[in-house]
Order: structure tokens, then sequence, then C-alpha cells
């Protein structure tokens, strides 16, 4: 297999905010169903923005990561889509996608880009709906993704040339990690299964203390309720079935919906950036990456072994100075194989470690303390991400009820995903720098159904958007943050509904679709509103014969309307009057 010689770094880059929503079944609870990307992605965005005490446009430039965008969004471009939502209207963009891997990848290009000396500043965030998908043409709701829709997708992640066709390789990410383990270190079936069976309750318990997690419910509460009075019993019984070979379901992801960011800058400019000086930053060391499709025999753990040895390789750092570790295990085997292969955990060892709890938050061997995926949840994108909120909180001491024992100063995070790619980095806090304590204050940040609530505002007759508290700016259509001036916060505001036009443009043969005869005779055209805000929208009373004159005119008085489509109501704005006379 090739190798890659990494280098390092051209300047040093810090971890200065993090941001992350629960992780959830959005569809499940009323008052989660209806969020949109938007609202998740701008959501984990701004609570980056707080937690590093930065302003929306002290940013040069975002990534935008999502596994599945076409298929769970139904956006082919949804780094554009979002950008309005945190104040970063008509910055750049990029979107990627590794599938399980984003959440991880989107750190390697946070820092390269910072590294580079291009950007000073950058926003990385992921966001999936996971257990969730759009309804077509509608611009909110969403229904449920049940199983049979995901696995339909999973051959997405394979090359159909060959393995589509070959089919081991898509059936081997399940049990091939367990399978090679209990070989190579001569365990005993029974050994293998106690090991998984441990490592889920080990994940659970971590869950069980971190209220972002999906599930927090212990195996021993549902165990006790299932009547049994061993979790051993209960983690062996038809309540926890085999999938294969090793695999059990208490060892498989949970998916869901979630989103996660991160705030990077060149640490040299900390104290630039950095208003929020309760908390030290962490340097990005370095990293390691490779990737092995998945005809390749082993190929998590041959890859892992590649990006293990480029990250211990360009950062100089021993595997002995680690002091937490976080892995994607969707696949829960994932955590076990990894930690030995970077050599967290000793070689043949690893799996005592975990059948004695060492490996839970309050042992000497933290991994994944948030749950990992199979308890805190998988948004697929966002998982990476969210390890790294994770872990970051473990290193300033702020995880509460889960702190570990021992104040981590270095950690390796180690990425998986899309059949397959690796990505592992390593972080340290860094000394010497002076904290200032904060007074305790309540977010203003939160996760709301801004979207729904115009859309529902609409049904009784209002036309709303939301105004900065900070510069009286109005956001239309109405979202988080003000665009204005940086603010991290809007509120709900009425629109007079009074407005200007500004230019006009007649419909396209190619553009006029049926269900816009309705509208009868319109144009498109910048609309500035009253309050302020410009925005493209549709004018009704407008046609070619009249446009010639009404040109001569601009920009033409105007006012907003309430339209009915198919299965909700949206804006328009008509010619006021005097025109039509």
């Amino acid at each position: 297999m090739n190798q890659t010689k990494v280098n390092p770094y051209s300047r040093s880059v810090s971890i200065i905010g993090v941001g992350c929503t629960p992780f959830m079944y959005t569809v499940d609870k009323e008052e989660t169903n209806g969020l949109t990307e938007g609202e998740l992605f701008g959501y984990a965005s701004l609570k980056a923005m707080e937690d590093a005490g930065v302003n929306p446009q002290d940013i040069d430039f975002y990534f935008h990561g999502c596994a599945s965008p076409l298929n769970g969004s139904n956006y082919l471009t949804p780094n554009i889509q979002v950008a309005n939502w945190f104040g970063m209207k008509g910055k750049a963009s990029i979107h990627h996608s590794e599938a399980c891997c984003t959440g991880y990848y989107a750190v390697e290009q946070a820092v390269n880009a910072v590294a580079s000396g291009k950007y000073n500043c950058v926003l990385s965030a992921c966001i999936e709906f996971g257990d969730s998908l759009a309804v077509p043409n509608h611009p909110y709701k969403r229904e449920k993704m049940t199983m049979e829709k995901f696995l339909a997708t999973t051959s997405w992640l394979y090359d159909r040339n060959y393995t589509r066709s070959l089919m081991a390789g898509q059936e081997l990410i399940y049990d091939d990690a367990a399978e090679w383990y209990k070989r190579t270190r001569g365990l005993t079936d029974e050994q293998m299964d106690d090991t998984l069976i441990h490592m889920s309750l080990n994940n659970r318990k971590n869950a069980s203390k971190n209220e972002l997690a999906i599930e927090r419910r212990t195996y021993e509460e549902l165990a006790k309720e299932a009547g049994y009075d061993d979790v051993m019993d209960y983690m062996r019984s038809p309540y926890n079935p085999k999938n294969g070979d090793f695999l059990r379901m208490s060892g498989i992801e949970l998916k869901c919906d979630g989103a996660a960011a991160v705030i990077v800058c060149a640490t040299d400019m900390v104290d630039k950036y950095m208003g929020n000086k309760s908390h030290k930053a962490i340097e990005v060391l370095g990293s390691g990456c490779a990737a092995c499709e998945a005809t390749t025999p082993h190929f998590e753990v041959t890859a892992t072994e590649e990006a293990v040895r480029q990250v211990y390789d360009v950062t100089g750092v021993k595997p002995d100075e680690i002091d937490i570790f976080y892995a994607n295990d969707f696949i829960i085997t994932s955590h076990l194989v990894s930690a030995e292969i970077a050599g967290y955990l000793p070689y043949g060892e690893g799996w005592k470690y975990i059948c004695e709890g060492r490996t839970a938050y309050d042992g000497d061997k933290p991994i994944n303390t948030n749950g990992g995926r199979t308890s805190f949840g998988h948004a697929h994108a966002a998982s990476g991400l969210a390890d790294l909120y994770e872990c970051v909180k473990q290193m300033r001491g702020e995880c509460g009820d889960h702190q570990v024992k021992k104040l981590p100063k270095t950690a390796m995070l180690r990425g998986y995903g899309g059949a397959q790619n690796i990505c592992t980095y390593i972080i340290r806090t860094i000394d010497g720098m002076e904290t200032v304590p904060a007074e305790k204050k309540e977010s203003v940040v939160k996760l709301t159904k801004v979207v729904q609530g115009f859309y529902d505002y609409l049904e009784e007759g209002k036309i709303m958007g939301r105004k900065c508290p900070k510069c009286g700016a109005v956001e239309f259509p109405p979202v988080y943050a003000c665009n204005s001036c940086g603010s991290l916060e809007t509120e709900w505001v009425e629109i007079s509904g009074k407005a200007k036009m500004h230019s006009i443009v007649m419909p396209a043969p190619l553009s006029n679709k049926p269900e816009y005869k309705a509208l009868g005779k319109f144009a498109y055209g910048e609309i500035e509103l009253e309050e302020g805000s410009r925005l493209n929208a549709v004018v009704r009373g407008i046609t070619k014969k009249t446009r010639k004159e009404l040109l001569d005119k601009l920009p033409l008085d105007v006012h907003a309307a309430i339209f009915q489509r198919d299965g909700y109501k949206t804006v328009v704005f008509d010619l006021d009057e005097k025109y039509l006379q």
C-alpha cells in the first residue's frame, strides 16, 4: 500500500470555539419536529462563535459538511443555503462529504485553510438528518427515514464497478474488525462477545450523564425493566441479538439528526480573535489520513495503521502522551481496534481494559466519553465534530458529572467512514495561556423553529421578520443571526408590507411552471422592504405590455401579500393600485 510523508503545518493553528446540538430524532417530538438544515447548522455554528467570543464578521471562510445532502436534505449545494442563519451572508464556503468521516475531515480542512496562510479564522461545521428525509416541495416538513430507505442508500458508499458486484466489501464492515482482532489476539468466541458487550455498556454509561446524547438509559436500567437481575444476561438475550458472527445490536449506531461546529484560528492570533478568555485555546498538532476502498482486506485496520503512523511521525508525539481517545465507532469494534493501533491501549490487552471498565469516563483510559455512535448517536457527518466538542470540553474540565478523573492535556481522535476514509489528529492544550474567569450568563443562542414559525404566522395572516436588538436591522426571510452587525440573536417583528421594486424580470418559458398560473400576470424583481431588507421576489400585476412603461418609473411601490401554494402559504408582492389604473 502507498504511504504518504506528511509535513508540519506552515503555521500553528488552534481551536478557540466549539458548538453542538443535541443529537435527536427530530420528527419524533413536537418541540423538534420542523427544525431545518439552516437552524441546526446555524445553532451549532453560533454556539461555537459564542464559545469562542467571536463575531460572525471575524470569520473569513466556512466549511460545510454533510454526508448525504441530496438524500437527507434535498440539496445539491447545501453550503450556499445556510450562511444567512449564522450572520455570514456573502462569505465564501465549500461543501464536502466523506460519509461518516466528514466531521473529522471538517477539522482537517479548516486547519489546512488557516495553516496555509490564506485565512486567519475559519468555521467548520457539519449537519446530518440521518433519521429523517425532507418532504419534497415543502419548505420545512420532514418524514421518518425508515431503515429500509436508509439501507437502500448505503450502497452509494461503495464502488459500483467491482465492490458491489463482488458483494463482500460492503458486508465485511460489520464483523471484519472483530474477526481480525479475535484471531490476531487469540481470544475465544466468549471473550470477544464479552468485550463487545462491555464496549456497549461503557458507551451507554458515558452517554447516561451527557445531556446531548440521544440515549441516556443505562443497560442496567433496561435489564431491570425486562426482568433481568444480571445485565450481562440481558445483553446476551434476544433483547440484544447478534447481527452476524460477532456484532450485537447494541454495537451498531443509533442513526439520528444533529449538527456540530468548530472555530479555528492562527495560534499567534488567538488573543485577537478569542474574546472568551475563560478557557485555553487547544492547538492542533497535526493529522494523518488514509483511505482504502472496500475490496482492500481489513480496510479499516490497514488505513488506520497508516493514518496513525503519519500523525505520530509529523507531531513527534508518543502513544504514552495521549490522555484521552475518541474513535468513530458506528460499528463498536472500531474503538477497540483503533485504540490498540494507536498504542493508547496495549497490544492484545485492550479487551481486558474494556471488560474491566477502565475505558469508561471514570476509568484511567477513557474512550468516547460522550457515548460514541451507539449511545450518543450518529448524525453521520456531524458525529466527528460532536466527538471534538466533547473532547474539547473534557480538556477544559467542563463536563460536569462525566468529567474524566485526570484533566486531559493531549488527545487523539480517529475518524472513519465512507468505505473507507480514515482521518486522525492530535490536539493539545496550550501551556502558559492565562484564563480569565467569566461571569456565567444564559446563552443567547436558542435552537428554535424559526422557519415553521414564519409559515405559522402566515396562516394567522401575519408577515414576520426577525429584528436585531443591537443594530435594528431586520432579517427577511427570518433567520437566527444579524447579517448587518453580526449579533448572534434576533427577535420576531411584524413586517409592514410596504416595499419598493428596483428591477423587473419577466418569466422565461423554461421557468414558467403550471403551478404558477394561479399567480396571474407577474414578474420577478429586487424588492426593498420598508424595514430595509432586500430580496428577490414575485410581483403580481406586471405584463410584458406594461413592463416598458413601468421600467421608466422604477423604483415602484409594491406591497406584500400572502399567497396560497399547495400545502402552505407564502409571500408575494403586488403592484400598488396607482400603477393599475
